[in-house]
């Protein structure tokens, strides 16, 4: 299977592609993909038309997550291929833990150095306030005997 872009380098009908020319194709593709919230499905025809780039509106919740089920792929990247498709933004994030992260828009023509500085400041941002909220607070009572 193909491996997995960043996501300012692909759009999402450019990603599914990708995924149809290692190997997947549309029907298998159509087999897969349900989406595990609303137990929906989505049609080779709907899958192929978006890879063709004949999808004229952005994907409902419900079929990205169904996307990504059929691709194998986290949820978030099929939404942050969308909204760079659809939506002309670049999505870029920093994990916080498992289930938390910090979404930030970038703009489409910033360079690419200044796009590295913006997601460095995020991930220091990220490190000080992990760093503040494992941190007991000043009057709280450690069981330490005072000094």
């Amino acid at each position: 299977m193909a491996t997995t872009p960043e996501p300012r380098q692909l759009a999402l009908s450019e990603f599914v592609r990708d995924h149809n020319a290692s190997g997947l194709s549309y029907r298998r593709m159509a087999v897969r993909a349900i989406d595990p919230v609303s137990g929906q499905a989505l049609g080779f025809q709907w899958i192929s038309k978006l890879a063709a780039g004949h999808v004229a509106k952005a994907p409902e919740p419900w079929q990205m997550r169904a996307l990504a089920a059929a691709m194998e792929v986290p949820d978030e990247l099929v939404k942050t291929l969308a909204a760079r498709q659809w939506l002309e933004y670049e999505i870029s994030e920093v994990r916080l833990g498992s289930d938390e992260w910090i979404l930030f828009r970038l703009a489409r023509d910033l360079p690419d150095e200044d796009k590295r500085m913006l997601r460095r400041m995020a991930e220091e941002f990220v490190r000080r306030q992990t760093r503040r909220l494992n941190q007991p607070p000043d009057d709280a009572d450690t069981g330490a005997p005072p000094s």
